[in-house]
C-alpha cells in the first residue's frame, strides 16, 4: 500500500471495504445451488504504517468465519441478497457468523486489486475458517497526528501584520498544555468510516463547488470533507477519540511557539505554491484539493493546509472582544457563549487576508458550506 504523506510519527490509515458473498437465487421446485450467495460489508478502522513515500508492503485484511450454531445470532437466517454488516477490531480483523454451507468470497474496495481475487470456503458446524486477503494497491485515507509541545506562544495580531481586524487584538501570551493535532483536515474517506459505523451523519450535500459527486466518490476519498456543520465535526472527533481543537490550540499549531509569523509558513506573501486560495484575481484550484497538496505551506509543527483549502471549525464560541477579557491566559477554552462558533484558516475561494494565522470568523453552528470542514485534536 502506498501512503501519500510525508514521513512523520505513527500514521493510521482507515478505509471502507466490501466483501461480496455469492448466493444463487432459488427457483421453486429446484434444489439449492452448490454455492449460496451472500453479500456482506466490512469496515476496516485501523491499518498502520510507520513511514511514507516508501512502499511499506501490502495491506492484509484478516478474518474468521464461524458457523451460526457455534456462535448463535438470534433471528439470523441467510437468504438470497441479504446483507450482513460487521465491524473489525483495532487490528483490522473481522468475524462473520454464517449458516453451514459453501460460500464464495470476493473482496473489493474502490475496485482495487486483492489477492486472492476470490476464495471459496465451506462453513462446517463447530469449525472456524481463516480468511485473509491482501490489497495490493489501496490508496486509503490519511490520518496522521503531530505533537505540539506545552509552553507559551503569542496569539493574535502579529506586530508586522498590517491587515488585522479588531477581533484579533490585542496580541497576548497564551500558555497551553501539550496536545496533538491532525496533520491533515479530515477527509471524505475518513469521515465516511464514521458514517458507516453509525457515529456520524452524512454531509448536508454530496457535492463540492465544481464536483456534483464528491462525498462518497472514490476519486475524492483523500480530499477534505465539506458541507458539515459544527455538531457533525464535533461528533466525528468524539467518535475518533478526540475533539475539536480550541481556537488557541489551532493558532499555536499554525504559528508555532517562537515567533509572530503572519502565515503558517512565515512572512512570505501568500502564493499558489503555498496554499489553495484566490490569488491575484484567479483561483489556485477553484475547489478543494487532496489533503497535503501544499507542503510548502506547512506550519512550524508540520501541520498542513492550515491556510487556505477550507475553513476549519474549532470548539470555541466567538466573541469579537474576547481577547480583552482576561489578564492571564492558560489553556483558554473560549467564552461560555457567543455569536456563533469560530472558524479558522480561510478557504480555497478567499484572498490572502483570510489566510493570516490570526484571522477569525464566526458562523452559526448549524451552517454548512462547500469550503468548510475541520480537523481534530487530542
Amino acid at each position: 500500500m502506498r501512503a501519500r504523506i510525508t514521513a512523520l510519527p505513527l500514521m493510521s490509515l482507515a478505509a471502507l471495504a466490501m466483501f461480496f458473498f455469492s448466493r444463487g437465487e432459488l427457483t421453486p421446485g429446484r434444489a439449492a445451488p452448490a454455492r449460496p450467495r451472500l453479500e456482506a460489508r466490512v469496515f476496516l478502522p485501523a491499518i498502520s504504517f510507520r513511514r511514507s513515500y516508501v512502499d511499506d508492503g501490502p495491506a492484509v485484511v484478516q478474518g474468521r468465519v464461524w458457523d451460526n450454531a457455534n456462535a448463535p445470532l438470534p433471528g439470523v437466517t441467510i437468504t438470497a441478497g441479504e446483507r450482513i454488516t460487521t465491524t473489525t477490531d483495532a487490528n483490522g480483523a473481522y468475524t462473520f457468523h454464517l449458516a453451514v454451507g459453501t460460500y464464495t468470497l470476493a473482496p473489493s474496495w474502490f475496485q482495487k486489486p486483492f489477492v486472492p481475487s476470490s476464495l471459496q470456503i465451506s462453513v462446517s458446524a463447530g469449525v472456524n475458517n481463516g480468511l485473509d486477503f491482501t490489497c495490493l494497491d489501496c490508496i486509503v485515507d490519511v490520518q496522521q497526528r503531530v505533537w505540539v509541545p506545552s509552553g507559551n506562544f503569542r496569539m493574535g495580531c502579529a506586530l508586522r501584520d498590517m491587515y488585522c481586524d479588531g477581533d484579533e487584538r490585542p496580541l497576548h501570551t497564551v500558555s497551553l498544555s501539550a496536545f496533538s493535532m491532525d496533520r491533515y483536515e479530515v477527509t471524505n474517506g475518513r469521515y465516511s468510516a464514521c458514517v458507516f459505523a453509525g457515529g456520524c451523519t452524512a454531509p448536508h450535500a454530496p457535492g463540492s463547488a465544481t464536483h456534483a459527486s464528491y462525498y462518497g466518490n472514490p476519486a475524492f476519498a483523500d480530499y477534505p470533507v465539506v458541507n458539515v456543520d459544527w455538531s457533525q465535526a464535533q461528533a466525528f472527533c468524539q467518535w475518533d477519540g478526540g475533539r475539536l481543537p480550541t481556537e488557541a490550540e489551532w493558532e499555536k499549531a499554525a504559528r508555532g511557539g517562537t515567533d509572530q509569523r503572519v502565515y503558517p509558513w512565515g512572512e512570505a506573501a501568500a502564493d499558489c505554491p503555498l496554499a489553495n486560495f484566490y490569488a491575484r484575481g484567479s483561483y489556485c484550484v477553484g475547489d478543494t484539493a487532496p489533503a497535503g497538496s501544499f507542503p510548502l505551506g506547512d506550519s512550524p509543527y508540520q501541520v498542513s493546509d492550515l491556510a487556505g483549502s477550507i475553513w476549519e471549525w474549532v470548539s470555541d464560541w466567538y466573541l469579537p472582544d474576547f481577547y480583552t477579557s482576561a489578564a492571564e491566559w492558560i489553556d483558554p477554552p473560549g467564552p461560555a457563549l457567543g455569536m456563533g462558533r469560530v472558524q479558522r484558516g480561510g478557504g480555497w475561494g478567499d484572498s490572502f487576508f483570510s489566510l493570516r494565522v490570526s484571522n477569525r470568523r464566526a458562523s452559526e453552528p448549524s451552517a454548512w458550506q462547500a469550503d468548510v470542514g475541520f480537523r481534530c485534536a487530542r
